[in-house]
Order: C-alpha cells, then sequence, then structure tokens
C-alpha cells in the first residue's frame, strides 16, 4: 500500500490489515471523517437493571434546577464527579401497563417490552415470553441514522448476565433483538476483524474459540491470543506507517484509541497477579500502561461470562467495548441491560455487596435465591441499598469513560451524547409509576444537565422516548413514540 492511499484513509488501511473497524478511531485527515464530524456526532447510551432505583429505606435527590442547589442522595455518591452533566428525573410513569388491553401481568417485572417502545404488547404466558408492540427507541433512531446514510450498526445490544428471554430492544411489533451476552464474540467481530494470527512454534494448531462460554466450574482456558500476542502486534507495521502519515491530533486520537483497546484485550484475558482468571476475578483497570500480552507468572484465562460472580467484570467490558465503538463510529447508539426482567439468581458476590448463594428462598421459589437481587428487592430494606449502591456505580463508570475520552471536535464524547440509564420499576415492590431515571450528557446541546427534576404526577415515558429522538435527530413523523395518546416530547429535559 502506498503512502498516498493511507494517508486520506482510515477504511482503507482497516481493509488492508484485515482489523474490525472498531480498531480504529475516527479521524479529521479521512474526508469521509470529517464529513461526519463536521456537524458533530449524536450518540445514545442505554443502560438498564431491574428491580427498582430505590427501597422502603431510601430516597431520591431533591429537586434543584442548578448543581449548587441540590445535592446527590448517598447511594449515588459515585455519581457526584459528573453532577453537572447529569439530568435526573422523578420519576416517570409506565402508563401502558395499566392502560392495555387484555389480561396478563401489570407489575413492574411486565413493562420490559414498553419500557423503549412505550407501546400496549401482547400479554402471553409470563413475562419472559410478552410481545412488544412496537420498535423500541435504539432501533428507531438506528434505523433512521441509516436511512440517512450513516453507514455503521443500528444499534450494539450487550447484556450481562441475562437469563430469561424477556427483552427490551425490538426491531418492530413482536420482533426481538437478542442481546449479546459475550464480550469476547463482540471484540472479535468489531475490533480484531478478519486479522490471520497463525500459531507459535509448539502451539497446537486448534485454538480456544473466544465466542466460547465457559461453565463457570470448569477449569481455566487459556485464551491463547492474549497469552501470545496483541492482536495490535500483527497490524503494528501497518498503524505505524498510518500515524506517520496523519497530523499530531489525530495520531494523539489514535495512539490513546489502541492504548484503550489493548487495556481491553487484558480485560478479556481475566490476568490476575496470581494468574487466575477464575469465577469472581474482578474487573481490569483501564488506563494505566497495560504492555500487550501476560505479565511473568500470571495465566490468562477467558472469563466464565455466564457466571453470576463474574458481572462486575463482564458488564465493564462491554461498557468499554460500546465507548470504543463509539469513537471509531461502528455504531451511535448501545442498549446494555444488567440481569433481565427478575434476575431471580443474581447474586451480588462482590463489594460493596458481598451476598453469597442462600439456597431456594423457601417462602416463594419464584423469586430465586433467598439472597439473589429479586428476593433482596422483595425485602426492599438495607440490603437493596447496597445492591443500588453498585449499579449507580455502573452508571457512573459508563459516564466516566465517555467523558474521559475526546471526540475530534476536541470536546469530550460525553459532551455529544446522552446516557439513560433506566430501571422497570420505582422500588423491590413493583410499582410502575414515578420510576427514577438517570440521565448525563447534552446530546450536543439538546439536554440541559446539572438538574434534578421532580416530575408531574403521570408524566409517562413516552414523553422521555420522544425526547431522544428528536435530540439524536431522528423525529418521529407524528411527534409521538409508542401510543400517540400519550402525547408528544417531554419538553421540560431541554431546559
Amino acid at each position: 500500500m502506498m503512502k498516498r492511499d493511507l494517508r486520506f484513509s482510515r477504511r482503507k488501511l482497516l481493509k488492508a490489515i484485515g482489523a474490525g473497524v472498531a480498531l480504529l478511531p475516527l479521524i479529521e485527515s479521512d474526508p469521509a471523517d470529517a464529513q461526519c464530524l463536521a456537524g458533530g456526532i449524536k450518540r445514545l447510551y442505554i443502560l438498564a437493571w431491574p428491580d427498582g432505583m430505590l427501597s422502603s429505606v431510601n430516597s431520591w435527590s431533591a429537586a434543584g434546577t442548578d448543581p449548587t442547589n441540590w445535592t446527590l442522595a448517598p447511594f449515588q455518591a459515585s455519581l457526584a464527579p459528573y453532577q453537572s452533566d447529569l439530568l435526573l428525573l422523578n420519576g416517570v410513569d409506565y402508563k401502558f401497563i395499566k392502560d392495555m388491553p387484555g389480561s396478563g401481568e401489570r407489575t413492574g417485572h411486565a413493562t420490559y417490552p414498553g419500557m423503549l417502545t412505550g407501546s400496549f404488547y401482547m400479554p402471553l404466558a409470563t413475562t419472559s415470553t410478552d410481545v412488544a408492540g412496537g420498535p423500541s427507541v435504539d432501533q428507531y433512531v438506528g434505523n433512521k441514522l441509516k436511512t440517512g446514510g450513516y453507514g455503521g450498526l443500528v444499534s450494539l445490544n450487550q447484556g450481562a448476565f441475562v437469563q430469561s428471554t424477556a427483552r427490551l430492544s425490538w426491531s418492530g411489533a413482536g420482533q426481538p433483538v437478542i442481546p449479546d451476552l459475550d464480550p469476547y464474540h463482540v471484540f472479535t467481530t468489531y475490533i480484531q476483524g478478519n486479522i490471520k494470527t497463525p500459531p507459535s512454534a509448539g502451539t497446537p494448531t486448534t485454538p480456544t474459540t473466544p465466542s466460547q462460554s465457559v461453565d463457570a466450574g470448569a477449569p481455566p482456558v487459556d485464551y491463547k491470543k492474549a497469552s501470545q500476542k496483541s492482536i495490535l502486534d500483527y497490524v503494528m507495521n501497518d498503524l505505524n506507517r498510518f500515524m506517520n502519515v496523519v497530523g499530531t491530533a489525530d495520531k494523539a486520537s489514535i495512539d490513546s484509541h489502541l492504548t484503550y483497546v489493548r487495556a481491553i484485550e487484558q480485560g478479556l484475558a481475566g490476568v490476575t497477579g496470581t494468574g487466575t482468571g477464575s469465577a469472581g476475578a474482578g474487573p481490569v483497570t483501564m488506563g494505566t500502561g497495560l504492555a500487550c500480552g501476560v505479565p511473568a507468572g500470571a495465566t490468562a484465562t477467558k472469563i466464565a461470562y455466564a457466571a453470576s460472580a463474574n458481572i462486575p467484570a463482564i458488564a465493564k467490558l462491554h461498557m468499554d467495548l460500546a465507548v470504543a465503538s463509539f469513537a471509531a463510529d461502528l455504531t451511535r447508539v448501545a442498549v446494555m441491560q444488567i440481569g433481565d426482567q427478575g434476575a431471580a439468581q443474581l447474586i451480588l458476590s462482590w463489594p460493596p455487596c458481598n451476598f453469597a448463594s442462600g439456597g431456594a428462598n423457601p417462602g416463594d421459589a419464584n423469586t430465586g435465591d433467598v439472597n439473589g437481587f429479586h428476593a433482596i428487592a422483595h425485602r426492599n430494606v438495607q440490603d437493596k441499598v447496597t445492591c443500588d449502591t453498585w449499579f449507580q456505580s455502573q452508571v457512573a463508570y459508563i459516564i466516566g469513560q465517555l467523558k474521559s475520552i475526546k471526540d475530534p471536535s476536541g470536546k469530550s464524547m460525553l459532551d455529544s451524547s446522552v446516557v439513560v440509564a433506566m430501571n422497570n420499576m420505582r422500588t423491590g415492590t413493583h410499582e410502575t409509576t414515578g420510576v427514577p431515571v438517570v440521565m448525563a450528557g447534552s446530546c450536543g446541546g439538546y439536554f440541559k444537565t446539572g438538574r434534578s427534576l421532580a416530575l408531574p404526577a403521570g408524566t409517562p415515558n413516552n414523553g422521555l422516548l420522544v425526547a431522544l429522538c428528536n435530540a439524536m435527530g431522528t423525529p418521529t413523523a407524528t411527534g409521538t413514540f409508542g401510543e400517540a395518546m400519550y402525547g408528544g416530547e417531554l419538553t421540560v429535559l431541554k431546559g
């Protein structure tokens, strides 16, 4: 490949080395990227989990119109560094669950098909088989962007410890979008691409497939790529040539992104100081100058992504992969869910929760493990607050990652994005009214942040969904989303 071919073509380089689109960030010196950046890139990230954001013994942040006149609730302390970026809502109503015709469960557990669609749906035998009545906001926005000429993914849909078939994302009525639970699969598909990595001398020729799941009790599986070489080592000659022909700003952006990718590789390898990547291995810290390959004496092992104990590591990897995908413009919409609509077997065994399995709940087997998040939510007291504190820290993590990375425009990625953290109920006792929502990022100035809003009683979630469509530059033809009876945009979000 001639230097003149590389000079203005990130896409040609990626094709030449067989790498995935998410290996390199957008750069100003690529005309296609520069054109894309001219008007700014907006991104939507949705994070959802079940069983309420509150309990009977704590409350939401007080209302306020400026960061100087309101404070976060104690369990939201992890969000404090980003208070000026926040827009807290207390709270929205899932009105569809009460208003829709027919029979079926009407508790918060049943809201998944309507949380992001705002539509009446078809209740079937259980909350895990209910069928949505329309497209979800992530799919609507992503498809509208594609119609407008955007060439990336409609949406990146991910999940950690999702055991149920209840779905949040729908491409249309009755058409569920299944989240990818395996961060290894996301990495090999979108970052690694089709790079050929011949085995080293003496290495068996049948490698472990990165997308295979690993049972929690199985022996550690050697994740050979991490223990031999980073994928970047196979393409570094081409990347170095590319770095030599771009400007200073692009070079810094590329270098930062490659460091981020290396750190994701390390997290995927599950490397720990003891050389074990067993269930319970914690997340790997980003941005600490990790070298490619595995430290001496440590063993690279693929983390069992289906194990409850590994949720912190898996959720973090998924969020990091979404951020890398945003930076490379692989997608502009991402949905991440932790747990499913009930999370009966989700045991938060890591700090600050440190719960251990207690076996089936003798009072109600349907609630799962006695120390599972579902049963804790039903108790709805201090142990629920401890769990809520951890979930809020996950919101803080994705906000921090987006805020720490700069677009070629020089602004943080969070400035042009909006993060929306949602739940299927208010507390662990199934309320579908007054449900809190955490938003962060102004989506390019569309939303007025630094506020905590007490919404009027009866505010439907549809107004939030319309606002997201409008903020992303993909307004609906009718000015409504889901059921038209609930009206249009929740304009108070704009200030």
